[in-house]
């Protein structure tokens, strides 16, 4: 009887079509926000042991200078690989951390969060990099070409690895191979300056010019692969 009841209710105050409805919702304020705005909203969750990893690298560039013994000289050569490592690994916390579903959810998807996240530290490490090149130069033991591979090759070299690293291993466990390529890296650019290896007769500067151009392309090819990537992972998952 009740069921009964139920349906004569529902056939009786059967609600009517909604009128206008896509045209109503059109005519709702939309809230926007500027590409600036957003980046600056962004740059409110990046860890601060990022800006820590930044300032060390600094304070080691100002003391190179006058470094004759090349103690901060080889801190700084071993702390570039860090630096490197702290880009791609808070550019990468969301695939990292699986959080594809949650930024599905959120009001920017997660490559327009990735993208925010490479320009600002991508900005912030050009212009310290920048920053070394006239502070390592004030030592005389380094010409630009010289303090171009100090700073550079490392740098690019950890990127590359890193981007693919995390591009191909999903989940937390690319961090730890991630920071077994940084520290091997240091290690290698520790031994070099310490053995005062002739780095510079294995190419003519031509050659590691090129090679510092490769090395750019590929990082910049893998930061593209892995923002197509998180494309295909919020597909994969709607």
């Amino acid at each position: 009887m009740n069921r009964k009841l139920k349906k004569d209710l529902k056939k009786l105050y059967q609600p009517p079509e909604p009128l206008r409805k896509q045209a109503f919702l059109e005519e709702l304020p939309k809230p926007r926000i500027s590409n600036w705005d957003f980046l600056w909203s962004q740059a409110g969750y990046i860890r601060k042991w990022n800006w820590i990893v930044s300032v060390v690298v600094f304070i080691c560039g100002l003391c190179v200078g006058t470094d004759k013994g090349k103690q901060f000289t080889s801190v700084l050569a071993a702390m570039i690989p860090v630096l490197a490592l702290s880009f791609v690994a808070e550019g990468s916390r969301s695939v990292r951390y699986g959080m594809e579903e949650l930024e599905m959810a959120s009001k920017f998807s997660m490559k327009a969060v990735l993208m925010a996240k490479f320009i600002i530290l991508g900005i912030e490490n050009a212009v310290l990099l920048a920053i070394l090149f006239p502070l390592l130069m004030r030592n005389e033991n380094y010409g630009f070409l010289s303090a171009a591979l100090m700073i550079l090759f490392p740098y690019l070299l950890s990127c590359f690895c890193n981007l693919a690293i995390v591009r191909k291993i999903h989940g937390k466990e690319s961090i730890y191979f991630c920071s077994t390529v940084c520290i091997l890296i240091s290690l290698c650019i520790y031994g070099i300056i310490y053995s005062k290896i002739n780095i510079y007769s294995i190419m003519e500067p031509v050659g590691w010019v090129l090679s510092l151009v490769i090395l750019a392309v590929l990082t910049v090819r893998e930061g593209k692969r892995i923002l197509h990537q998180s494309e295909e992972l919020v597909w994969s998952l709607s």
